[in-house]
């Protein structure tokens, strides 16, 4: 028998959980919600949001990636056994690579079985759409409490005008880069242009003391090389897909530059491993084999707690801009509830109990600034003044004015099941991959296009 002092403990973390559930549900519900991408508006539900109740003895599990700062999984596992004792219940977290993750999540469709809530990264929602629980009451409870989602977020969330998924994270991608190795090639800033990084890349890879390339992934790395492959696309004005989310526009003079540019950059010295997954990079830069690389905030953070040699010499800067202008993507982590699921409610509590903004934030604060909240209110979170050297990784994903910006694979166009397949097959890296290792842009482009037509329809 659990003692008064555990008895009062629980007592409290459940009422404080409730009464702060309640509170939004008593509030008066929110004005309309902009349905953007093609949808229109979506006015927000006639009823009053009604808040989920978790039944006690239930027994749900959470299926997502691991983290590359492992004190946040850490702190997100304390949190589901904290409500999980405050309900008399049980939250199992099942951690996974985030290579695993779709396959897991592909068995998981089939067989119309398995975790409760699986971590959609991306579009999946718009994947996964049937085997995805309606969260309209749940959103629109949050946004009574947190205010507007990220536009991002949204994208990825709501098909169709419905919201398929619980916002959740950005993983914000920036440079981390050695102001030392920097500074010894006569670089005495990161570059603020696609041209300028061809300058920098070759004084550092020809450096003789220096002589540590830049180098990023332009394989099939789920996080660095989408981050990285599309906005160099959009800067130079190329596109998949057009608006109307049908027409394949990726034959163009506008992907050709951006081809062209990646194999000046590889010619310059600067170097785009094919073979290289989203760990490859930390590795590499943590074995001081290269001076740059493009990633979320866990290289530098690493470095501070962890490894401790290069966090002194490390600094990180945000992304560089094309002749079109300055684009950012981001790694996108949010949560569905599954259709199998026999506890969906305590499903839906458990993830409104993650995004209460006290805990959230507490799980903003393990992970030192490698994820960003994706609600208005959790935009200024304090974890942002602790370190200035993070401010890089926010400014990827609202700008200094605290306006969210960022795109997603396929824009132009709406996030649909098709731009979220182009994306899982990895058509725009392969189109990179294809030109700086063939110097051919011609057939690199003609092979995207194909694979876009047949996704697209348009064969």
């Amino acid at each position: 028998m659990a003692n008064k002092g555990t008895q009062q403990r629980k007592a409290w973390t459940r009422r404080r959980f409730l009464q702060t559930a309640g509170a939004a549900t008593a509030a008066v519900a929110a004005d309309s919600v902009v349905g953007a991408f093609g949808d229109g508006p979506r006015a927000a539900s006639a009823a009053t949001p009604t808040v989920p109740k978790p039944r006690a003895g239930a027994r749900i599990r959470l299926l997502q990636w691991n983290s590359f700062v492992r004190v946040a999984d850490t702190e997100l596992k304390r949190q589901a056994k904290e409500f999980g004792d405050a309900n008399g219940l049980t939250v199992e977290i099942e951690t996974v690579s985030g290579d695993q993750l779709q396959p897991r999540t592909v068995a998981a469709v089939a067989a119309g079985d398995g975790p409760d809530i699986i971590q959609m990264q991306y579009g999946w929602p718009h994947l996964y759409t049937a085997a995805t629980v309606n969260v309209n009451n749940e959103v629109d409870l949050l946004m009574q409490r947190l205010g507007k989602v990220h536009p991002v977020n949204e994208a990825f969330c709501k098909v169709r005008g419905q919201w398929r998924a619980i916002p959740y994270t950005q993983v914000p991608n920036a440079w981390s880069y050695r102001t030392d190795l920097f500074q010894k090639a006569g670089v005495t800033s990161f570059p603020k242009t696609w041209d300028e990084l061809i300058v920098a890349g070759e004084k550092l890879a020809r450096d003789p003391v220096a002589g540590k390339p830049i180098a990023q992934t332009v394989g099939h790395a789920y996080g660095d090389s989408l981050t990285m492959w599309n906005p160099v696309l959009w800067g130079f004005g190329g596109q998949e897909v057009d608006k109307d989310g049908k027409t394949v526009v990726i034959n163009s003079s506008e992907t050709e530059a951006a081809l062209r540019w990646a194999i000046r950059a590889k010619q310059a010295g600067i170097k785009w491993f094919p073979e290289w997954l989203d760990p490859d990079n930390n590795q590499a830069y943590h074995a001081d084999r290269i001076s740059a690389t493009l990633n979320g905030a866990s290289i530098y953070i690493r470095e501070v707690i962890e490894f401790k040699k290069f966090d002194q010499v490390t600094n990180n800067a945000p992304m560089p801009s094309g002749p079109k202008g300055n684009f950012t993507l981001n790694l996108i982590f949010n949560h569905a509830v599954m259709t199998w699921s026999k506890e969906q409610d305590t499903a839906k509590a458990f993830l409104l109990y993650l995004m209460d903004k006290a805990n959230y934030s507490k799980w903003l604060k393990a992970a030192r600034g490698y994820n960003h909240g994706t609600f208005e209110a959790l935009y200024d979170d304090p974890v942002w003044h602790y370190d200035l050297k993070l401010r890089a990784f926010r400014g990827v994903v609202i700008d200094p004015q605290g306006k969210p910006i960022g795109k997603w694979p396929g824009w132009p166009a709406a996030p649909s099941k098709q731009t979220s397949q182009a994306q899982t097959q990895f058509v725009v890296a392969d189109m990179f991959a294809k030109a700086v290792a063939t110097g051919d842009t011609r057939a690199a482009i003609n092979d995207a296009e194909a694979k876009l037509k047949a996704i697209f329809g348009t064969a």
